[in-house]
């Protein structure tokens, strides 16, 4: 999989330009509708792949890649809210504890909802791919919160598999640039948002691929079922 991750970002004739379509609203997506676009884009490639489609798509249905992009900001925006809504209540229960007006009890409940939020973070962060992944499939924001259908990809070995490498090719990638970078003594810096384009590439081709090896058979079983029954 992780061979065919690097490489998939340039396949096909478009390979290049593509990279320097991506590379460039990632460089403006400080402007936020650049960076819309770009979350549009990476969810149709999800879905590209979790089909078994072997070639990236085009920056072709800008609308359609808006419209995608501001539901993934939406489904993120949903599942970031909870641990944010618990953290702020966590910090107040610190505050009041460390106010001198409680024996501190409050505080320690604070810092255990701190821990908490934190491991609550981390198992958000393993979900939302497959979650936008189902959302690209469908089109449907509610796809996003289909645990029945989610809840085998988060366990299958694929899915574990894609998190595993996205995280070492994400720390291989940054420990190589950042050394790229210091050996052109800061100008590379400039080449940053080409590099993480393909990186984002790479890794939403391993989510994508993951998702549908997992969801595309039961799919097809439940379809012929359903056909055999008719």
């Amino acid at each position: 999989m992780l061979e065919e991750a690097i490489g998939y970002p340039t396949k096909g004739d478009s390979g290049i330009a593509r990279i320097i379509i991506g590379g460039t609203l990632a460089f403006f997506s400080f402007l936020l509708i650049p960076g819309i676009f770009v979350g549009g884009y990476m969810m149709q490639v999800l879905a590209a792949t979790s089909r078994g489609e072997e070639l990236p798509p085009d920056f072709t249905d800008w609308g359609v890649m808006f419209v995608d992009g501001l539901k993934g900001f939406v489904v993120g925006f949903v599942y970031a809210l909870v641990p944010i809504i618990i953290m702020i209540v966590m910090f107040t229960l610190i505050g009041l504890g460390n106010s001198g007006d409680s024996t501190g009890v409050l505080s320690g409940i604070g810092v255990l909802g701190l821990l908490v939020t934190l491991v609550l973070a981390f198992a958000i962060q393993y979900l939302l791919p497959a979650a936008i992944t189902n959302l690209a499939r469908t089109g449907s924001i509610g796809a996003a919160f289909d645990f029945e259908t989610l809840g085998p990809v988060l366990k299958s070995t694929e899915y574990i598999t894609a998190v595993v490498l996205t995280l070492l090719v994400a720390i291989a990638g940054g420990m190589f640039f950042a050394v790229f970078v210091a050996f052109t003594l800061g100008f590379g810096v400039i080449l940053a948002p080409f590099f993480y384009f393909w990186l984002y590439l790479a890794g939403c081709y391993m989510f994508g691929t993951a998702f549908g090896k997992e969801v595309t058979p039961r799919q097809e079983s439940t379809e012929r079922t359903a056909t055999s029954m008719d």
